[in-house]
């Protein structure tokens, strides 16, 4: 029960306002496939915990078939700097593109660590708010 209940706060709380994303500049974005933005207003760091916000913008809809389709999911990030790793604190899918229109799939997954892929989009997340001081 406790669990629906913070899957039903992020998905209500978790809509992006326009305006506050940026395009994350890295080498490994596909702008013909999808583009990924970040709140730097919510950057924040606690001792080696690094948290942000993200937003993946995909140019066509993503889901299969399972009549959950979406356009755009954002989440909520947190890095261990030190150790190399990220978990993802929530994630939210949209129908809409750029976290627009009605709310899916959204969910809480904080306990699950995974490695920074070399050469990909978390790397340079990675890179960005763990050099911040």
């Amino acid at each position: 029960m406790i669990r629906l209940l913070l899957i039903l706060l992020v998905m209500f709380s978790a809509t992006p306002a326009m305006g506050e994303w940026v395009v994350l500049d890295s080498p490994y974005q596909s702008h013909g496939l999808r583009t990924v933005y970040i709140d730097p207003a919510t950057i924040h760091r606690d001792g080696q915990l690094v948290t942000v916000s993200e937003l993946w913008d995909f140019r066509r809809q993503q889901g299969g078939i399972t009549g959950r389709r979406f356009h755009s999911a954002s989440d909520q990030k947190q890095f261990d700097c030190p150790a190399q790793q990220y978990r993802i604190l929530t994630y939210t899918n949209f129908v809409g593109t750029m976290g627009d229109g009605d709310a899916r799939n959204g969910a809480v997954e904080s306990d699950t660590w995974h490695r920074i892929e070399p050469e990909s989009v978390n790397q340079t997340l990675w890179e960005m708010v763990c050099t911040i001081p």
